[in-house]
């Protein structure tokens, strides 16, 4: 066999292998948080990503923070909207602490959204503004929020549905 033969032949080999390769292989799809029909209606109770860390604070190793988050694809380029929770839905984060594939402990969150019904002086009426603030927001309760998000924590240890219940805490 000549040498320039068998070089063409070693070249496709790897050719033939990357050809077989990619017609064996399926298709790789990514999640957009938004891939369930029915929750891409209601964003406000799509839970989209789910963090938890040991606290790394002296002092604080036996803590951990967990962090849930909602409302997808809140980029800064969406402009701040800054989306409310669903005050008619039960926010959860569910922990097994022994593996039996039943939650252990459950915080609930509920959220409650006031307006002031801020206006803005237009033309020479006063227009109430959808925006959840007028102007600069200091303190706590300034008179430029218009839209005031308070939120109530409930722990729950057992079962979620019928488990001991501890008080409740109100932001």
């Amino acid at each position: 066999m000549s040498s320039k033969k068998f070089l063409r032949q070693r070249r496709k080999l790897p050719l033939a292998c990357a050809a077989m390769a990619l017609a064996v292989s399926g298709s790789a799809l990514a999640s957009s948080h938004r891939e369930a029909p029915f929750i891409s209606g209601q964003p406000t109770v799509d839970g989209t990503d789910f963090y938890m860390f040991r606290s790394y604070e002296a002092g604080r190793q036996d803590f951990v923070t967990a962090i849930a988050d909602y409302i997808p694809f809140q980029d800064p380029q969406n402009a701040p909207i800054f989306a409310p929770f669903n005050q008619d839905a039960l926010y959860e984060i569910h922990f097994d602490n022994n593996g039996d594939g039943r939650e252990d402990l459950t915080f609930q969150f509920r959220f409650r959204n006031t307006s002031k019904g801020a206006s803005l002086m237009v033309g020479g009426q006063n227009v109430r503004i959808p925006l959840i603030y007028s102007g600069p927001v200091s303190g706590v309760n300034p008179a430029t929020l218009n839209r005031r998000e308070t939120y109530t924590v409930e722990v729950v240890r057992g079962d979620r549905r019928s488990g001991t219940r501890s008080g409740r805490v109100t932001n």
